[in-house]
C-alpha cells in the first residue's frame, strides 16, 4: 500500500503533463532506442498502464454548476503517478489506484472552489504575465510542429493551456492575499533540525547551513495546511457532483 500523498492540493499538475512531453521530446531527440518486442511475435510490446482513466471528454465531476472533463482529470492522475513512480512506489494494486483517483478528485475539487471564490472576489490575471508563461512554455520544445503534437496527444488546445496558466496565476494571488500562513517560529526550525540529525546516519550539516531550506520547506508545509483548511471550508458550501 503507498502513503497518502501530501501533494493532495498543489495547483495545476496538469501543466506539468505539457512539460513531460517536451522532456520526451528532447530525451528522444538525443537518444535513438530501438522498439521493445515480443519475444514470440516480434511485435512492438504496447505500454502498460495500470490506471483506468475516463474518456477526454467525460465530466468526472462537476463543482458548482462547473463541469470538469477527463482529459483534465487524466493530467493529473498522470502526474501524480509519475511522482509516486519518482518515490519508488507503484499504482498497480486496486488500493493504491483508488488512492490516486480520490487525489486526483481532491486536487480537481481543491482548485476549483478557490479559483471560484477567487472570481467572486474579482481577482484577474494579468496579461503581460500570461503572456510571459505562455512563452516559456512554448520555448520548451524546438519547433511549433513539436508544441501542436504535445497538445494532440494531452487533448488540450492552446487556448485551454492559456486559460489554466491564467487560472494558475489567480490561484496564486489568492493564497498570497487571502490566506493567512502562520510564520515559522525559529523553535521549529530548530526542532526540524534536531529531527534530522537523530535520524541522519552521516554527520549533519551545521543549522546555520541548513536553516533556509528548513524554512522553506516548514512554510512550503503550513502554505500547504492552510490552504487545505481554505478549501475544506469552501467546501462546506460547495454543491460537489463525482461522476467517476
Amino acid at each position: 500500500m503507498i502513503k497518502k500523498m501530501t501533494f493532495a492540493f498543489a495547483p495545476f499538475l496538469l501543466l506539468l503533463t505539457l512539460s513531460a512531453c517536451a522532456d520526451k521530446e528532447e530525451d528522444a531527440s538525443t537518444e535513438k532506442t530501438e522498439p521493445e518486442t515480443t519475444e514470440q511475435s516480434g511485435e512492438t510490446a504496447p505500454a502498460e498502464y495500470t490506471l483506468e482513466l475516463p474518456e477526454k471528454e467525460e465530466v468526472v465531476v462537476i463543482v458548482n454548476g462547473e463541469e470538469i472533463l477527463g482529459k483534465v482529470y487524466n493530467s493529473v492522475a498522470r502526474q501524480l503517478e509519475t511522482t509516486l513512480a519518482v518515490q519508488g512506489q507503484s499504482v498497480s494494486d486496486e488500493e493504491s489506484a483508488d488512492l490516486v483517483k480520490e487525489q486526483a478528485l481532491s486536487v480537481l475539487i481543491g482548485n476549483k472552489v478557490i479559483l471560484q471564490d477567487a472570481e467572486e472576489k474579482g481577482y484577474k490575471a494579468d496579461d503581460e504575465t500570461v503572456n510571459e508563461r505562455l512563452e516559456e512554455l512554448k520555448g520548451q520544445f524546438e519547433t511549433a510542429e513539436a508544441m501542436n503534437a504535445a497538445l494532440k496527444e494531452t487533448g488540450f488546445t492552446i487556448e485551454e493551456m492559456e486559460l489554466q496558466l491564467r487560472e494558475q496565476l489567480v490561484y496564486e494571488q489568492y493564497v498570497a492575499e487571502e490566506i493567512e500562513v502562520p510564520k515559522v517560529t525559529d523553535e521549529e526550525i530548530q526542532t526540524a533540525y534536531d529531527g534530522f540529525v537523530e535520524s541522519s546516519e552521516a554527520e549533519a550539516p551545521p543549522l546555520e547551513e541548513m536553516e533556509p531550506t528548513i524554512r522553506q520547506s516548514l512554510e512550503g508545509q503550513k502554505t500547504q495546511d492552510a490552504v487545505f483548511t481554505q478549501i475544506e471550508k469552501l467546501k462546506k458550501s460547495a454543491d460537489i457532483e463525482v461522476k467517476l
